[in-house]
């Protein structure tokens, strides 16, 4: 798995509960690559006490976009992908392949980030992948879960949003990226370290054809 190592970046896709994040730390310790979650970079982003911000050249209203995420709308696109892009470039110095959850979400984020990572990374050595669950089990995975930290999140009413959500910003992407063939389609009502096998097998796959 040494080879996989070097110069590689691995997108996930998937519906919400489709474990998403799980696979992209398992990939991470397994390939030694590091773990973008863009979740995380908008969090971070917004508690900065600044007003606004500067990425990429372009000036964010910080308090607009927290009051956004606030009240439960998306925070603007080209903020996340801008954010990304930022933290993409960061890690690339250092020479190191990048996993990305969450992102890619939108045909906006798509637009700005895989130019980036094709430019930084080259064409074949980039592999996105959608981890495939029905809306059947999305209900079912996450109100069983039902987190104790987040537990507003895991409502029927919360996850129909969420679902809406994902059918009309990020089903797009999946759609466009399996026309383009640019899309590994695994099973995603598996096992986790089934689901996690068979993404590394895809891979090797794909790299012994290179």
């Amino acid at each position: 798995m040494k080879t996989l190592k070097e110069n590689i970046a691995i997108v996930i896709l998937g519906r919400p509960g489709s474990g998403k994040d799980t696979q992209a730390e398992l990939l991470a310790k397994k390939l030694g690559v590091v773990h973008i979650v863009s979740s995380k970079l908008i969090e971070k982003a917004l508690k900065t006490s600044q007003k606004s911000v500067n990425l990429n050249g372009k000036v964010y209203d910080v308090l607009k976009e927290r009051k956004n995420a606030e009240s439960g709308d998306l925070v603007n696109f080209n903020f996340v992908a801008d954010l990304v892009k930022d933290k993409i470039k960061k890690i690339t110095k250092s020479n190191k392949g990048i996993i990305l959850s969450g992102s890619l979400r939108s045909l906006i984020e798509l637009s700005k980030e895989l130019p980036l990572l094709e430019k930084l990374y080259g064409k074949p050595n980039i592999y996105i992948f959608h981890v495939a669950i029905s809306p059947k089990e999305v209900y079912i995975r996450n109100l069983k879960r039902h987190r104790k930290d987040l537990p507003d999140l895991d409502t029927k009413k919360i996850i129909k949003k969420r679902l809406e959500v994902f059918n009309h910003y990020t089903l797009p992407v999946v759609k466009l990226l399996e026309k383009q063939k640019k899309i590994i389609k695994i099973n995603g009502e598996q096992s986790i370290m089934k689901i996690h096998k068979d993404i590394l097998w895809r891979l090797q796959s794909k790299r012994k054809k290179k």
